[in-house]
């Protein structure tokens, strides 16, 4: 015999959550991809678009972690950004796996919701300055490889501080 089931709606505290929740996926996915364009063009150095349109597509296939491993066989990054980008993996596994489905108890019997609203929070926090430091890499790579980057910094300058 079937029943219907109704679903409780979602409480303000559950709404918050869930937007914390949005927005650090939505910054973790900034990183990836910025991630993915940055190995294309540092490690297989395409000369036309439409090659490294290709090899791009690939790599967005790719988990963040074996992203990471590619960047770091390859020898991409400074240690200490290699270093911070295998600490987050760990926590942006944690978000996407087990941050609501693990937390569910705790969260219902508010043992713990500021410190997991804080840690999801700190996701996003962390996933702005890996990007920023993602780009300030390609935009060195890019000047070092003769690229005019002054459109760039300026368009990033805006995005940031205006």
């Amino acid at each position: 015999m079937s029943r219907k089931y109704s679903f409780k709606p979602a409480s303000q505290q559950e709404l918050s959550l869930y937007c914390f929740v949005g927005e650090a996926v939505c910054a973790v996915q900034h990183v990836e991809d910025a991630l993915s364009h940055s190995i294309v063009l540092k490690k297989a150095k395409p000369r036309l678009k439409s090659e490294a349109d290709k090899l791009l597509e690939k790599h967005r296939s790719f988990t963040l972690g074996k992203a990471i491993k590619i960047a770091e066989r390859a020898s991409l990054y400074p240690e200490s950004l290699q270093k911070e980008l295998k600490e987050f993996l760990s926590e942006r596994n944690w978000l996407i796996h087990k941050s609501i489905a693990q937390g569910r108890d705790e969260w219902d019997l508010n043992i713990s919701r500021e410190k997991m609203i804080s840690r999801i929070k700190a996701i996003s926090i962390q996933s702005q300055k890996l990007l920023q430091l993602i780009e300030e890499d390609l935009i060195g790579f890019s000047e070092a490889n003769g690229v005019d980057m002054s459109r760039v910094k300026a368009e990033i300058n805006r995005h940031y501080f205006e």
